[in-house]
């Protein structure tokens, strides 16, 4: 396969299934996919996480359809009953991590609200961006909400040292313990005075 640098790499789309084909066995493909600078695309997130087959188009129903008169009123009846705009199939995203830093104004309130999702299937953690997170708090359909869950975190980052250090630390644990997000704690690697502000 051709190398391409990561500039020219579109990495962890997703398909629901409706638009494209495995080349191997022309099989509807439903998953994860990433597309290179020329147009095409593989399974797998990216090309370190093979195997990378190379996805094709749907076939297209209209293209089956021969071109007589009588194949006009067929093309209507598809277009009416099978494609509705909720039913399209659509690329989405998956969350990317982000290390955001404090504002001002989080600094001036010694509050900071991060935020994190976890994968369905997986105790895998990510911090992401308050973008993200709304996103996948409101069910966008640019970005797969369906398999992973947000949450956020009101981050001390002022006050008495050893107090901050423990009020992080027992909001960290109480989602892991109430939502069951097991390892959440240790995914911080006990650093629970990140952007803590010496006063």
């Amino acid at each position: 396969m051709t190398y391409y640098p990561k500039s020219q790499i579109k990495t962890n789309l997703y398909t629901n299934g409706g638009e494209y084909i495995l080349s191997t066995t022309e099989q509807i493909y439903k998953g994860y996919f990433y597309e290179v600078s020329n147009g095409n695309k593989y399974t797998g997130t990216s090309p370190s996480n093979p195997p990378n087959i190379l996805l094709l188009p749907k076939p297209s129903l209209l293209n089956s359809i021969g071109n007589g008169p009588d194949d006009v009123q067929g093309i209507i009846t598809i277009q009416e009953f099978s494609y509705t705009p909720s039913s399209l199939p659509f690329d989405r995203s998956i969350p990317s991590p982000i290390q955001p830093l404090p504002t001002q104004q989080d600094k001036d309130l010694g509050v900071f609200p991060r935020y994190f999702c976890k994968k369905n299937n997986e105790n895998i953690y990510i911090e992401i961006d308050k973008e993200q997170f709304t996103k996948l708090q409101s069910k966008d359909k640019t970005i797969a909400w369906d398999l992973y869950t947000p949450k956020q975190v009101l981050w001390q980052i002022k006050g008495d040292k050893t107090q901050t250090y423990n009020a992080n630390k027992n909001n960290v644990s109480l989602i892991e313990q109430r939502d069951k997000w097991y390892g959440f704690t240790q995914y911080f690697k006990d650093r629970f005075l990140k952007y803590y502000l010496e006063s």
